[in-house]
């Protein structure tokens, strides 16, 4: 696990350090929106985002009046965030620096893949923790049939740990931390490689 975390720690701070991060568009904005939207008709009041990057996600929840904090592994990130306004703490999704219940709420996309099969309920776990019971968490994450792979195919020489589950995987695994509301899987990326959404209560 240390050379995983390593790996994508050099990734992110390089990443940020020369923002090459685009803007979120297509579907995973709609899904934001309805997330969103979502917390509102629940009166949530605060949100967790878990592998926050630069805080792209931020806007739609400060727009809303809920409270947003991030969580992500590099330093920079938190920097770039603050420029645009949002507050991301460096930190990893296993050892979040909160008290227990502290949010109402939790949005993950693209992060849990870059969890080993045998670290997911460790991770799961450190989340749960800090949401209070009943909390909506919404989860993206690249799955498929290609398994473990550490690819570098966003910056040559940079390799990070995709672990590729399937669908049925990944459903088994979020299952153990909640009822699942909603299950979404679409054909995405390159070949063998799906995306997985989950609108999972706590």
């Amino acid at each position: 696990m240390d050379r995983v975390r390593a790996d994508l720690v050099r990734f992110y701070e390089h990443e940020a350090t020369h923002r090459l991060r685009g803007r979120p568009s297509g579907w995973r904005v709609d899904w934001l929106h309805e997330f969103v939207r979502l917390l509102t008709s629940e009166a949530r009041r605060s949100v967790l985002d878990v592998g926050a990057g630069p805080a792209s996600d931020a806007a739609p929840f400060l727009d809303a009046g809920i409270d947003y904090t991030g969580v992500d592994l590099a330093t920079a990130n938190a920097a770039l965030a603050a420029e645009a306004g949002a507050r991301v703490i460096p930190a990893s999704m296993f050892d979040l620096p909160f008290r227990d219940g502290t949010f109402d709420a939790c949005w993950s996309m693209s992060t849990l893949m870059h969890a080993p099969t045998d670290q997911v309920d460790a991770a799961m776990r450190s989340i749960c923790r800090n949401l209070v019971a009943g909390s909506p968490v919404m989860i993206g994450q690249w799955g498929g049939t290609v398994g473990d792979i550490d690819s570098d195919h966003a910056v040559p020489g940079l390799p990070r740990l995709f672990s590729l589950r399937t669908a049925d995987q990944n459903r088994a695994l979020l299952e153990v931390h909640g009822t699942i509301e909603r299950w979404e899987v679409r054909d995405a990326g390159p070949a063998g490689w799906e995306y997985h959404t989950a609108v999972l209560r706590r």
